[in-house]
């Protein structure tokens, strides 16, 4: 972030005037003199992301040396970091406007984990969930219809739209591909014609899922097409957008955008929410503005349990229901994934995940529970809510002690997957 940039374009993006914001209220110093016709739009809020260890007293002029540190070591880990303005109102912050640690949106964003603070822990010295270059990328290649397309349950792709993301969590597999220069993702224009023939010549194919990456990094006219073009091949049924724009940059929503998603019919919205913080004002707002527009979309929420984080009964509970009274429907509350950076801060046991569902239960309505997944190489599995496992869903240990999970997968294959701990 390098200052406060200029306004070049329509103010709000197409959004409609309305009053400012409870974020425009509390926007960091560095941005109390930014007019609300320009926090609203988009694209200030892209051009002016915090994504430098080096800019962060430029937002934050008394944060800690440590934090600036810990900042600058994820850096030459070869990890991102994204805050919009938008996201840096959401933070709490201390009497001196420093993000607290221990704050649900810091812990999502900034690299706060104590885990930073000392040297590097030697490749054969680490847990084995916590990050390994070669983890990393789990696509299996006979499952790559192209670069960009991956083809994995029989009646549904999903396309990788793009790479970027309007923020990099840092529990989050995809954005560690900024550590992997062989991905294969990207390039939708040289990859999107050779996409879209493969589909046509996959009649079993009725859904198509644009994912990223973010897909709403993509302007509304290249979206516009994108969409037409899928709509046009007869037996695809729904199409479905994935995307974090919502609780990262909801001013993307724009009335322009609702309007392409009304007129392809899209079908789902997959919205990625993880704490009740998230669900502002403005969030709220981009669902009815797309309801307005006609779309007969359906929005379903992607919740990541994360330590630290939503990993309470009472957060969760919340999150759920205040998900389910705002039009979302809490679809999946997925267990952190391993070979993610801080796994041991990030990720809880699944055990701790049933515990959680077990004591919210039959408290809230039934539409507002999710469903607790895991996600494999082989695709992914629903938890089921037994403390001590089931035949198809054994709890274990490895040859050095690490808990691990035996599962029988949608193939009928065993696979093995890596537990984190409390």
């Amino acid at each position: 972030m390098g200052g406060i940039a200029p306004l070049d374009g329509a103010a709000g993006g197409g959004l409609e005037e309305r009053e400012p914001d409870q974020a425009f209220q509390r926007r960091p110093a560095a941005f109390a003199e930014v007019p609300w016709s320009t926090w609203r739009d988009w694209r200030f809020q892209q051009r002016n992301t915090l994504r430098r260890a080096s800019s962060l007293r430029s937002v934050y002029p008394h944060i800690p040396s440590e934090l600036v540190r810990r900042a600058e070591v994820w850096e030459a880990r070869g990890f991102r970091f994204q805050l919009t303005p938008y996201l840096q109102a959401l933070i709490e912050r201390d009497e001196q406007g420093v993000p607290l640690p221990t704050d649900p949106i810091t812990r999502q964003y900034l690299p706060v984990f104590d885990e930073l603070a000392s040297e590097p822990v030697p490749l054969r010295l680490r847990r084995k969930d916590e990050y390994v270059p070669s983890e990393e990328n789990w696509e299996v290649d006979a499952e790559m219809l192209t670069p960009i397309a991956q083809h994995k349950y029989d009646s549904r792709v999903i396309v990788y739209a793009t790479d970027s993301c309007l923020a990099y969590c840092t529990y989050c597999l995809r954005s560690l591909q900024s550590t992997a220069q062989e991905e294969n993702h990207g390039g939708v224009r040289r990859h999107w014609a050779a996409t879209l023939d493969a589909i046509r010549a996959r009649p079993g194919v009725e859904e198509v899922i644009l994912s990223g990456g973010d897909p709403l990094l993509l302007d509304n006219s290249e979206l516009d097409r994108m969409l037409g073009e899928l709509r046009a091949i007869p037996h695809i049924r729904t199409l479905r957008v994935h995307s974090r724009a919502f609780s990262q940059n909801p001013y993307r929503i724009d009335d322009e955008l609702a309007t392409v998603l009304a007129r392809h019919e899209v079908t789902a919205m997959a919205v990625h929410v993880i704490h009740p913080r998230e669900l502002t004002p403005e969030l709220r707002a981009t669902v009815r503005r797309i309801r307005r527009a006609g779309a007969p979309t359906l929005f379903l929420a992607q919740i990541p349990l994360v330590k630290g984080v939503n990993d309470d009964v009472a957060t969760l509970r919340r999150l759920f229901l205040d998900l389910y009274a705002a039009g979302i429907k809490p679809y999946y509350l997925l267990h952190a994934m391993p070979n993610i950076p801080a796994a041991a801060a990030q990720r809880t046991s699944v055990r701790r995940g049933i515990e959680l569902l077990r004591a919210i239960g039959r408290t809230i309505a039934h539409p507002a529970f999710p469903e607790f997944i895991i996600l494999h190489r082989g695709g992914k599995k629903t938890v089921p809510l037994e403390l001590d496992g089931t035949p198809e869903f054994r709890f274990e240990h490895d040859d050095d002690g690490h808990p691990i999970i035996r599962l029988l997968g949608w193939k009928g294959t065993w696979e093995t997957y890596l537990d984190g701990t409390d």
